[in-house]
């Protein structure tokens, strides 16, 4: 998988899928996308929105599960980015190779991608909460009991009010308490953060001590 950004940045991704698949070309090039943009971050940051990104690709499959408009739902969850954080970013499809150095000269790089690459959520570092998991879901919670359907980029704002440093973790009475272990099964996991001058509350959950994973939005 060739890839360049700008004129100093380039090089070789060899994609190996856990999982193999008729389509396992398209998978790799949506997984190297994802891999560069969020993991290599070769724009020098995560994006947190397509304003002012473009992407070249070579399928047009990727610019059709990003419109919405696949069949392919095989593709679907390694689209996720191209649907949720990057939503309307431009897209080209171009079978050109002149904007590449000779293949020979550019460095290789090995990625392999398990099952779980193939996820409907971000991961974002907070510097009150460490690394949180964004389900699809808490977005749909946050727009619905937050911002309201006409937010023009709900997903931003989300994750905008998370990266705000002052957000504290807040006691948990009995009632939610209660309410919490009988939808989660337990309520020793569950975390509930928000902002002292705010009534949003954000329902955290951790059972991996890697990270959480932001589940719902409400507020008081």
């Amino acid at each position: 998988m060739l890839w360049r950004t700008g004129s100093r940045r380039y090089g070789v991704l060899e994609v190996t899928l856990e999982e193999g698949h008729d389509e396992s070309d398209l998978l790799a090039e949506l997984a190297a996308i994802k891999h560069l943009l969020f993991d290599r971050q070769v724009f020098d940051r995560a994006p947190v929105s397509a304003r002012g990104y473009k992407l070249v690709v070579s399928k047009g499959a990727i610019k059709k599960l990003a419109l919405g408009r696949s069949t392919k739902r095989f593709a679907q969850q390694y689209a996720v980015p191209l649907t949720t954080r990057l939503e309307g970013i431009d897209i080209e499809v171009s079978q050109s190779r002149a904007w590449l150095p000779a293949e020979e000269e550019l460095p290789v790089e090995p990625l392999y991608v398990q099952k779980e690459f193939a996820r409907d959520y971000d991961m974002i570092e907070t510097p009150s909460m460490g690394k949180v998991l964004v389900t699809h879901h808490a977005v749909e919670q946050y727009m619905e009991r937050v911002v309201g359907n006409g937010a023009k980029d709900p997903r931003l704002s989300l994750q905008m009010r998370l990266m705000n440093p002052e957000l504290e973790q807040v006691p948990l009475d009995a009632k939610v308490l209660r309410h919490k272990e009988a939808k989660y099964g337990r309520a020793d996991n569950v975390q509930i953060w928000g902002h002292p001058s705010s009534s949003t509350r954000f329902v955290v959950l951790r059972e991996n001590p890697d990270h959480g994973v932001l589940v719902t939005v409400f507020r008081r």
